[in-house]
């Protein structure tokens, strides 16, 4: 099974904000925005990423977090149009990111604008449903033999920050979920927008229980984490009972160009074989944008599981 992983996608913010609109973090955010981020962050680049994620036809697309910016109504409003206009909700799956819960927003036009994408299994319930509000997660997509789990590491923060928290409920919950779905022979993907391993981030912008994430993840076993946040590659790995397993960070979907230590727009294509029984097999190809021809190519192929190893 092919599956695609974007992430740190920025869409561009529709509107000028409304004076009473830009008040504390989202000031500053907007600010930012303007005279930095905006430029760092095109949609040119971002459609031709989706267009060619498009032609390779994954299974399931993840897109691990942060639509938007400063998590203004008019962004949610017209990152669900986008959406709905390039993918299928019944293929593709989203977890808040940091953007996407800048400041506190109501649920019903906030974040709950992106329900249609964050449809799955629910804690002890026999149907799928989307969520009811921010504390609504992990949730599950499963597709044959492989299950996502989709965690929230996004609560609203306070200026200058942009740390996660899952909080024990949460972690408790992650590792239930990989423990149930590992004892019946599932491939566990397990999918947030903050990096769960160490010195990825500086403190005020990394996930504040990582350790207990961690240790829940030890316990239950993973086949393959992804996370957003880093707008640059990542590759790491986390200890599980049965050795160490794959952790990934996508780079951003939408730069016009690789500046400094990032690269181009780019996104993540996984080819995932086997079963339980035999082992899984991990193979990802990382697909960026070529700002010179304006072109997707194979920047980089990599195993990252595998029984034979």
């Amino acid at each position: 099974m092919r599956l695609a992983q974007l992430t740190d996608l920025h869409l561009p913010i529709p509107t000028a904000p409304k004076a009473g609109e830009l008040f504390g973090k989202r000031l500053l955010g907007y600010l930012s925005w303007k005279r930095n981020r905006e430029f760092l962050h095109r949609l040119d680049p971002l459609e031709r990423i989706v267009a060619d994620c498009g032609r390779a036809a994954p299974a399931l697309t993840v897109i691990s977090g942060d639509l938007i910016n400063i998590s203004l109504e008019a962004e949610f409003t017209s990152a669900f149009q986008w959406l709905e206009k390039n993918f299928d909700p019944s293929e593709t799956v989203f977890c808040p990111g940091n953007h996407d819960a800048y400041v506190e927003t109501p649920w019903p036009s906030g974040l709950g604008l992106l329900s249609p994408f964050m449809v799955g299994e629910r804690s002890g319930e026999p149907s799928i449903r989307a969520p009811q509000g921010p504390g609504d997660f992990p949730y599950v997509r499963t597709i044959g033999r492989i299950s996502v789990v989709l965690a929230n590491s996004s609560p609203p923060t306070l200026p200058g920050l942009a740390t996660g928290r899952l909080g024990l409920n949460q972690i408790d919950e992650i590792g239930r979920k990989l423990s149930e779905l590992g004892s019946v022979g599932q491939c566990r993907i397990l999918v947030l927008h903050h990096p769960p391993t160490e010195r990825v981030e500086p403190r005020r912008k990394a996930l504040d229980d990582r350790k207990a994430l961690r240790a829940a993840v030890m316990e239950a076993g993973v086949e393959l984490v992804l996370h957003g946040h880093t707008h640059r590659p990542v590759w790491s790995s986390i200890e599980t009972r049965n050795g160490p397993r794959p952790v990934v960070g996508g780079g951003s979907a939408s730069h016009p160009t690789g500046h400094g230590k990032y690269r181009p727009a780019r996104y993540n294509l996984f080819s995932i074989e086997g079963d339980a029984a035999s082992g899984w097999h991990i193979d990802v190809e990382a697909r960026e944008l070529d700002p010179a021809s304006g072109e997707v190519n194979t920047a980089e192929r990599r195993t990252l599981l595998s029984p034979r190893k």
